[in-house]
C-alpha cells in the first residue's frame, strides 16, 4: 500500500508530506476487517506498530508528496472512465425489473411516475457519459485528468446513489428481506422475492460511502469552484 507520512512540519500543512510505498508483510503493520452497515466486508482498516519503512521508498521528493498523491487521486476520481457503461446496464436491469414488480392491478413499469424517474436517470447519466468520453479522449494525448476528474466523480457518485435508490423503491418490501446467504458466490438458496432484493439495500448502504471516499462531494465541489470557475 502507499501511505502519507509528515516528514517536515515547518512550513505550510500541505508542504512537509513524504509518499511512501510499503510492504504489507513489514513488521508491525496489522489489518482488521471493518464490516459495513449491510454486514459486508471491502475495507480494512489498517494499525501500525513502530514498523519501518526504507527511505528507498518514497515515491517523488521527500517533504513533496502531496503533489505525488494529487496528481494519483486526478486518476482515481476521473482516470478509471467508462464507468458509465457499467451504470447503463444496471439501469437497463432496473427497467427490465420494473416490469416484474406488481403495482396494484399493473406492473411497476406502467407508474408514469417512477418511469419519469428513471428517464430523467438516464438523461444525467448520458450527459456524464459524454464528460467521460471527453475525459478518455484527453487521456489518449497523454494529458492527465486535471479537475475534470472531480466532475466525473461527484456526477458519478450521485447518479449511482440515486440508481440504488429507485432499485430499493422499486423493489418495495422484497428490498428489506435480509438473506445473506444468498449473496454467496455459487449459493443456491432461494431468494424471497425476485433476485435483485437480495442485493438491492447493501448496494444502496455501501454505495452511501460513493459520495465521500476518494474526497467528498463537497472537497470535488469546491475544486470545480477553484480550478474550472475561477471563484
Amino acid at each position: 500500500m502507499f501511505i502519507l507520512v509528515r516528514t517536515d512540519d515547518s512550513g505550510k500543512p500541505q508542504e512537509g508530506i513524504t509518499f511512501l510505498l510499503l510492504d504489507m508483510k513489514t513488521p508491525g503493520i496489522r489489518v482488521e476487517p471493518i464490516l459495513f452497515a449491510s454486514g459486508t466486508h471491502e475495507v480494512n482498516q489498517v494499525f501500525f506498530d513502530d514498523a519501518r519503512i526504507p527511505k528507498a521508498n518514497v515515491v517523488g521528493q521527500e517533504n513533496k508528496g502531496w503533489q505525488v498523491a494529487k496528481y494519483l487521486l486526478e486518476f482515481e476520481r476521473g482516470g478509471s472512465t467508462g464507468g458509465s457503461a457499467a451504470r447503463k446496464v444496471s439501469l437497463q436491469r432496473l427497467r427490465n425489473l420494473a416490469r416484474l414488480i406488481p403495482q396494484a392491478d399493473s406492473a411497476l413499469s406502467d407508474d408514469a411516475d417512477f418511469m419519469r424517474k428513471l428517464d430523467e436517470t438516464e438523461v444525467q447519466l448520458e450527459a456524464i457519459q459524454y464528460t467521460e468520453f471527453r475525459l478518455m479522449a484527453a487521456l489518449s494525448k497523454g494529458d492527465s485528468p486535471g479537475p475534470e476528474s472531480s466532475v466525473i466523480k461527484a456526477l458519478s457518485a450521485e447518479i449511482t446513489q440515486r440508481i440504488t435508490e429507485l432499485t430499493v423503491e422499486a423493489m418495495g418490501q422484497y428490498a428489506a428481506v435480509h438473506q445473506p446467504e444468498a449473496r454467496t458466490v455459487g449459493s443456491n438458496v432461494a431468494t424471497v422475492g425476485p433476485d435483485e432484493g437480495v442485493v438491492a439495500f447493501s448496494r444502496y448502504f455501501n454505495l452511501r460511502a460513493s459520495s465521500i471516499a476518494g474526497g467528498s462531494n463537497e472537497v470535488q465541489r469546491n475544486i470545480m469552484a477553484k480550478l474550472v470557475l475561477g471563484l
